[in-house]
């Protein structure tokens, strides 16, 4: 009796997981079939990143189709006449199921501060347009920086318009940061779609950025897609099986620290990310210190509870008393300034942000952790960091700033944060439409009593 008792539960345990399965198939091991594409024989896709000292170099990537195996920069410093250098470099061939391209990379080197270049890159014989960019000088300790959350825009979408408005607002930013998820899914027509709406932006203004789970293909153990590495020429200076995507950058006052939070798939995975950020977090002297992944530690949407991340990384924020801690995924806007640091308990805790600039919405939850919490909006966000402060602002698609902070930080090591005056707007915490299609009228009305009581406990922040 207890033997066959012991068989139906095994069964019913067989049976569950079976179901599971089935019904999350799509969403955790479906992959679309890429439609075919065919690169232009035109250099495109030019982007500017660096993976050396930000004051003395800059790296350059660009496409082009597989039938160019050697490509060519062209950079000369603007402020002197006919000092030009030309550069050579062979093409990397990256093939997918819907095609391939051909991939170039250049580091240029011996950069002079507060000097500004142009470049052109080539495909045999085929020229670009020249752009410029300008290195900053050691001795400016304040610089501004663009942050977008998720992209994940349709096919012709308006994401660019918001990368637009940023950089009007802050058109010397020394780069734009991007949380992962740019593209819908790993396919060629979607990367095609994020270099469009960068435009020229990307030929100018340096990226980084962490990956997203949508630059991952689905599987058992999910797989990164091979374009991320030839778009993004980032240090090598992460953990041996996380080159090039997760990564720490210097610049000029700060350190930014991406960690690839999709990439943890196993324990292993996990152990050697927290390793890595522990040494690099040790090792750490700037006076601001930025962690930023695509899960957020703390999430802003229905449903979502990142708890395995907070295992992993919070003791390690709060022991080194990092800052800020940048995040997107959830499709919600978020930010918390009080979340305790409980182990350097006389410590201001790190600001955690979460955002995204996709049209696609997620319902808010509304954790007690968050400050301020927004949906059925894109926005973008702008820091402008001096040695003293840091300072945010955050924009919705028609410019509207409805949040921000300021993070201080005196002589002695102190940080303090002060709120201005952004309430939180009613009109971006309304359920999405999705959810009102999709709910009970029992789930709506919950919705509204867990967003009235989450408003009381905020009133007075």
């Amino acid at each position: 009796m207890k033997l066959n008792y012991k068989k139906t539960i095994g069964l019913g345990v067989v049976i569950l997981i079976t179901l599971l399965v089935w019904i999350k198939w799509d969403i955790w091991f479906y992959n679309p079939p890429e439609p075919l594409y065919s690169p232009s024989a035109n250099p495109g896709r030019i982007m500017l990143t660096w993976s050396g000292n930000s004051l003395n170099s800059r790296d350059v990537t660009w496409e082009g189709d597989t039938s160019t195996h050697v490509g060519f920069l062209q950079l000369s410093n603007v402020s002197i006449a006919g000092d030009t250098i030309l550069y050579t470099t062979n093409s990397k061939i990256i093939k997918t199921a819907g095609g391939a391209s051909a991939f170039f990379k250049v580091q240029i080197k011996a950069l002079k501060e507060g000097e500004t270049y142009r470049y052109r890159v080539a495909n045999g014989k085929i020229w670009s347009d020249w752009a410029q960019f300008k290195i900053a000088k050691s001795a400016d300790a304040s610089y501004s920086f663009l942050y977008f959350g998720d992209v994940q825009d349709t096919i012709n979408g308006v994401s660019g318009n918001l990368f637009q408005q940023a950089v009007e607002k802050r058109p010397n930013a020394a780069f734009m940061m991007f949380i992962g998820d740019m593209i819908e899914r790993p396919h060629d027509a979607y990367w095609a779609e994020w270099f469009r709406s960068g435009g020229n932006l990307f030929r100018t203004i340096p990226v980084i950025a962490t990956p997203g789970n949508h630059e991952y293909y689905k599987s058992l153990i999910g797989k990164l897609d091979p374009r991320w590495m030839a778009h993004f020429s980032f240090p090598q200076n992460g953990p041996k099986n996380f080159l090039g995507r997760a990564c720490y950058w210097d610049y000029q006052n700060t350190r930014y620290i991406s960690i690839d939070s999709n990439g943890i798939q196993s324990i292993p995975s996990a152990l050697e990310q927290r390793s890595w950020l522990k040494s690099v977090l040790e090792a750490s002297h700037q006076r601001w210190i930025v962690v930023m992944m695509h899960h957020p530690p703390y999430s802003t949407s229905r449903g979502h509870n990142y708890f395995f991340l907070r295992a992993l990384f919070k003791p390690l924020i709060d022991r080194y008393n990092v800052d800020l801690v940048i995040s997107g995924h959830d499709h919600a806007y978020g930010r918390a300034l009080h979340i305790e640091n409980k182990i350097l308990n006389n410590k201001q805790g790190a600001a955690y942000v979460v955002a995204h600039a996709s049209p696609k919405f997620y319902e808010i939850g509304f954790s007690d952790k968050m400050d301020k919490l927004a949906s059925n909006t894109p926005s973008y966000q702008l820091f402008d960091v001096s040695n003293d402060s840091i300072r945010f602002e955050a924009y919705t698609r028609n410019g509207i700033c409805f949040d921000g902070f300021t993070i201080r930080k005196d002589a002695n090591g102190l940080r303090t944060v002060k709120e201005p005056s952004h309430p939180n707007n009613s009109d971006y915490l309304k359920p999405t439409e999705l959810f009102l299609r999709k709910s009970s009228k029992k789930e709506i009305e919950k919705f509204y009593r867990e967003l009235e009581a989450w408003e009381k406990s905020k009133k007075n922040l």
